[in-house]
C-alpha cells in the first residue's frame, strides 16, 4: 500500500514567532490529508510556508504535485529546486490560465487548462496525473500536494462551485493516501466564505504578515 506522508505527534494549536527563529513544528498535523493554509497574498510568508510543507519529506521519494493559477510552470519547478535540491521521485504541475509549456527536466510533467473557469478540465488534468502518481509509486514513496490558490479559483467560481470542486480534490487526495495543502488569502474573503470552506480540511495553518504560525486542528 502506497505510504502516506504523514507527521508525528497531535496538539490543538501552536503559535510560533518566525522572528525568534523557531521552526513550525509540523508534527501537529500528523494525520491530516488536508491542509488549509491561510497566508497573505502579498509577500513570501505564504510561498515559504507552502514550500515548507511540499518538502518535508525525502524529495527522491516524494510525489509533488501542483495546481497553479499563480505562478508558470518554470516557477515552480524553480522555487521546488531551490529549496529541495533535487528532482521529485515523479512531478506533475496542472498550469491554469496558460498556454502549454513543458519543464527540461523529465521528473515533470506538466499539464494546461487556459480558460481558468474551466473547473473540469482541471479535475480531470489533477485526477490523471495523481492516478499516475499513485499507481506507480512504491510503498516508502510519498504524495505531496499543492493547491495554489482558492483565492485564485474564487475569482471564476461562486463559493457552492468551488466547495464542490473541492470536495471531490480534497477526497481523491485523501484516497491516494496524499497530503495536501490549498492556500487562501483571508483577507480576501468574507467570514462565511472562510467558515463554508474551513469544513472541507483536516487541519488549518496561519501565517501572518510576520511570518508567524498557528496550527490548528
Amino acid at each position: 500500500m502506497l505510504s502516506i506522508s504523514i507527521l508525528m505527534g497531535v496538539h490543538t494549536q501552536i503559535q510560533l514567532m518566525a522572528e525568534s527563529g523557531a521552526e513550525p513544528d509540523l508534527s501537529e498535523l500528523e494525520g491530516a490529508a488536508n491542509i488549509l493554509l491561510l497566508a497573505p497574498s502579498l509577500g513570501s510568508h505564504g510561498t515559504d510556508a507552502g514550500t515548507k510543507l511540499l518538502a518535508r519529506t525525502e524529495p527522491g521519494a516524494t510525489n509533488v504535485l501542483a495546481v497553479t493559477y499563480t505562478e508558470t510552470p518554470s516557477e515552480f519547478v524553480g522555487r521546488w529546486d531551490e529549496v529541495a535540491a533535487a528532482s521529485p521521485a515523479r512531478g506533475g504541475v496542472v498550469a491554469v490560465g496558460e498556454s502549454e509549456q513543458s519543464i527540461d527536466d523529465p521528473a515533470w510533467a506538466v499539464r494546461t487548462v487556459e480558460n481558468p473557469s474551466d473547473l473540469t478540465g482541471v479535475g480531470i488534468e489533477l485526477s490523471e496525473l495523481l492516478s499516475g502518481m499513485a499507481s506507480a509509486a512504491g510503498d516508502d514513496e510519498h504524495i505531496a500536494v499543492c493547491f495554489n490558490s482558492i483565492t485564485s479559483l474564487l475569482q471564476y467560481a461562486d463559493v457552492q462551485r468551488a466547495f464542490r470542486f473541492l470536495h471531490v480534490v480534497t477526497g481523491r487526495v485523501k484516497t491516494v493516501g496524499g497530503v495536501g495543502h490549498y492556500h487562501l488569502d483571508p483577507e480576501a474573503h468574507d467570514r462565511q466564505t472562510l467558515a463554508t470552506l474551513k469544513g472541507l480540511f483536516d487541519a488549518v495553518v496561519e501565517v501572518d504578515d510576520d511570518g508567524n504560525w498557528d496550527i490548528q486542528r
